[in-house]
């Protein structure tokens, strides 16, 4: 039996990830999602094959990440896979999480952060752990200001998600160094332009009357957006440990996801904003 913790299961492709991982009969999961009821519209018109627990979590909360935690432990002694998949694109102005840190930093990468290393006892009891992050192309339009990672100056929501998924490379990168001690693997990777309720979100608003056009030419379905993140959850799948992947294959990341001080800096950023630092790891 495998288990399975998966975040953003309910919105765009998440659902088909979901779904595709549910097509093996021997899973268990674990599924963290904000609006339960949400969950509970989209199980009535497609059940699942297997059973899963589902815990109430508000990603822009750290103390309601540390209490799914909590429950999931009280529920199981190992994880098998942890899917980082929930994301938000903000709204302008800038908007601030429970723990009052910009929404898109806090969500797309602090609450990543943050679950992942309050889950690493669970994932290192498993034989084959594996943790996976969405990122995006994206990433290559970031422009961070090492003096201001929440934007505060200059808040720009486009800016702020493209530095979202900057840091969902870089945190997928940091992850191979902090837990070489480990047999835990960590990839990430992007979708591409996918057709979901975040990409109609950030469509420029002088431009709306095309989305359709666009969507029909351009943007892939949830399916296929999917896809690459069901290949990397299977085990039977070999990949490479901070792997950047896109249509199944591994790719080149951007210069900038390639700075080690950049990395470092953003491990600073982290564990200071989260108030979490990771435990060290020994050798198995």
């Amino acid at each position: 039996m495998e288990n399975i913790v998966m975040t953003g299961v309910t919105s765009g492709f998440g659902i088909d990830w979901l779904y595709g991982l549910d097509a093996n009969p021997e899973v268990t999961f674990f599924l963290l999602v904000r609006n339960k009821q949400k969950y509970t519209d989209l199980i009535a018109e497609q059940p699942l094959n297997n059973k899963a627990h589902i815990i109430e979590c508000d990603l822009r909360s750290f103390d309601a990440i540390r209490a799914a935690v909590d429950h999931i432990k009280q529920l199981t002694d190992t994880i098998d896979t942890l899917v980082n998949n929930a994301g938000l694109w903000s709204d302008q102005p800038l908007s601030e999480s429970i723990d009052n840190i910009e929404s898109t930093l806090a969500v797309n990468h602090l609450a990543p952060y943050l679950l992942t290393g309050l889950l690493l006892p669970l994932l290192e009891l498993a034989m084959q752990p594996r943790i996976i992050n969405t990122a995006s192309f994206r990433h290559k339009d970031a422009n961070i200001d090492t003096q201001d990672i929440q934007l505060r100056l200059r808040f720009n929501a486009e800016q702020a998600y493209c530095n979202s998924k900057l840091y969902s490379v870089l945190f997928t990168q940091k992850l191979t160094k902090v837990l070489a001690n480990t047999h835990i693997e960590a990839a990430c990777f992007d979708p591409g332009i996918v057709d979901t309720p975040m990409l109609r979100q950030g469509f420029p608003k002088s431009l709306v009357f095309v989305y359709p056009l666009f969507k029909r030419l351009i943007a892939r379905s949830p399916a296929k957006g999917a896809e690459t993140g069901i290949y990397l959850s299977n085990k039977a799948n070999q990949i490479k440990n901070g792997g950047y992947y896109k249509d199944i294959n591994l790719k080149n990341t951007s210069q900038l996801a390639k700075d080690p001080a950049i990395i470092e800096w953003l491990w600073k950023q982290s564990e200071k904003l989260s108030r979490y630092t990771y435990p060290v790891s020994q050798p198995v």
